[in-house]
């Protein structure tokens, strides 16, 4: 288990604890923040959302009350978010931290994210938020456009991915070079030195965790809180919270409520074993 002394925090250190859904991340992360005078800073690209609190597994009122978390549920679900919007955001609680003597300790799932703020990302200039007016709204339009000027960057998408199409007809349009350019540079490295902890349970436990977890966002009133969103105006990102489409297809009359809780078993189950994948090839502990 992880060896980390109240010390670390002279030297400027900062704690990252990543791994699988339900392994186990929050609350090792309570534990050390309440052992080693920390707080901690949310590294995960769903738990930024306002009013996705049960359905992405957000700290309690309780657990908040005992430590101070940040960047938890502060964003409208009709916004999207990014891993260059988190960086400054986190870097920002990280300073916040370590001027008040605090042990800044970023939890989450989401990889990319946390091995960004360790490793380094590459840098993209400021993209003036009024060229996104300058794109179509086919979506068909645009992707045949990103071929044109950005073909190594459409070949990495699916056509009907639009989100990322518009980014890279932004980044092409604001810069004048493709996003794929940008992707290539060095990335600018990070200024904080970094404890890492993954945490990799075996695959029955994941299984117990993963199953306790849901039936304990239905009795936490997940239901509820689905039903009381602006379902029509949602981010296509928070959309992408499992359990939210499921569960809304429940509220529809669409499906059984087992079937709800039995599909997002099931897409729960896929998705922690492409992020244990991803943790093992791209997040060496340090």
């Amino acid at each position: 288990m992880l060896q980390l002394s109240a010390s670390c925090i002279a030297l400027g250190k900062v704690l990252l604890i990543g791994g699988p859904t339900a392994s186990g991340k929050s609350s090792l992360a309570l534990k050390k923040a309440k052992t080693l005078d920390g707080v901690i800073i949310n590294g995960d690209s769903l738990q930024v959302y306002r009013g996705l609190e049960i359905l992405t597994a957000q700290p309690s009122p309780q657990e908040c009350q005992e430590v101070n978390h940040h960047l938890y549920g502060f964003l409208d679900p009709t916004q999207t978010f990014s891993v260059g919007k988190w960086l400054h955001l986190v870097t920002s609680e990280i300073e916040a931290a370590l001027k008040n003597n605090k042990l800044p300790i970023v939890v989450g799932g989401t990889g990319l994210y946390l091995k960004s703020l360790r490793d380094g990302i590459s840098m993209i200039p400021y993209i003036d938020p009024q060229i996104r007016k300058q794109l179509k709204d086919s979506q068909e339009e645009n992707y045949a456009e990103l071929k044109n000027v950005d073909p190594l960057l459409a070949g990495r998408l699916s056509p009907q991915d639009r989100q990322r199409t518009q980014r890279g007809l932004e980044v092409f349009y604001g810069t004048g070079k493709p996003l794929s350019f940008w992707q290539a540079q060095k990335p600018l490295p990070s200024a904080y030195e970094f404890e890492t902890c993954l945490l990799m349970p075996n695959k029955q436990e994941l299984e117990d965790r993963i199953t306790l977890r849901l039936h304990n966002m239905l009795e936490e009133g997940v239901l509820d809180e689905i039903s009381r969103l602006r379902l029509s105006s949602l981010s296509c990102q928070a959309r992408k919270a499992i359990g939210f489409q499921e569960f809304e297809a429940y509220l529809k009359g669409e499906i059984s409520i087992e079937d709800a809780f039995e599909l997002t078993l099931i897409h729960t189950r896929q998705y922690v074993k492409r992020q244990l994948t991803w943790f093992r090839h791209q997040f060496k502990k340090t």
